[in-house]
């Protein structure tokens, strides 16, 4: 049954910030003992939640609850796989895109095997072709001109011995990232959102969390302009997982998106191989 009253919907919001402040946004401000206790706090809190909305019948709960138990116990496993232990460096080339890789693969391998141990399938989180060619047209077309878009950033020029040297890293970095956030925050939360709302509040409410949880970033002065940025795209990628019943074009585009970020980064951070 959909939910339309305002304070249900607020409160989503708030549990899906809460899993996001603590698990990426505001990371960075909690110790590494802290930042452990919270994330096995919340692993426990939504399993078990899980647990006794399943029993109880209430599927939709149910399944919401999985999804923030997945996101948590993900970034709780992938917590101790650190740079160091890895033998990374964020200071060259390929130690900032094998870290990109490595927290994405963990993150993402948890959170799928979590999703399908609870009786998921691929496709409930669009880990299917859905709509292939659309998918595949779309997604294409926007990671081209995302491309465009980064080699012609005035701000910025990328020289092409710059590009030729770091292109594998940037494309690795851009690609996996993509892949990920797109599962995270959309791919395994709108089948649950649209439980309880209609699928254009579930999109609405996965761009604010989106958004949001970007306030963090460093490599941008204007954060308030980028917050908004993603939320918009946030808006279009949930438009496109919906319409397409696909990840595929959302994470082209998504990964096109973030070559016109990483490749300032790369040349700023003066990783240039």
């Amino acid at each position: 049954m959909k939910n339309n009253k305002p304070i249900f919907f607020i409160l989503v919001l708030l549990v899906l910030l809460l899993v996001f402040f603590v698990n990426m946004t505001f990371a960075g401000l909690f110790s590494g003992a802290v930042r452990l206790i919270l994330r096995i706090v919340l692993t426990i809190l939504f399993l078990s939640g899980y647990l006794l909305f399943n029993r109880k019948g209430k599927k939709s709960l149910a399944g919401l609850s999985i999804a923030l138990m997945a996101v948590n116990l993900a970034f709780l496993v992938v917590s101790f796989f650190t740079n160091d232990l890895l033998g990374l460096s964020n200071a060259t080339p390929e130690g900032l895109a094998l870290s990109k890789l490595s927290d994405s693969l963990i993150i993402s391998t948890v959170v799928i095997v979590s999703l399908l141990v609870s009786g998921l399938r691929l496709r409930d989180i669009y880990l299917n072709k859905g709509k292939l060619l659309t998918g595949l047209i779309t997604g294409i077309i926007s990671f081209l001109i995302m491309g465009f878009l980064a080699l012609n950033n005035p701000e910025q020029p990328i020289s092409p011995e710059f590009l030729k040297t770091n292109i594998e890293w940037i494309l690795i970095f851009v690609f996996f990232n993509g892949f990920m956030e797109e599962l995270i925050f959309r791919g395994i939360f709108l089948k649950p959102l649209n439980q309880f709302f209609k699928p254009g509040w579930s999109i609405v409410l996965t761009a604010i969390v989106f958004g949001v949880a970007h306030m963090q970033v460093t490599y941008t002065p204007d954060v308030l302009f980028f917050v908004g940025l993603t939320f918009v795209l946030g808006l279009i990628w949930g438009f496109l997982i919906h319409y397409t019943r696909s990840l595929l074009a959302s994470v082209l585009f998504h990964a096109g998106a973030d070559l016109v970020i990483i490749m300032p980064v790369y040349a700023s951070f003066g990783v240039a191989g």
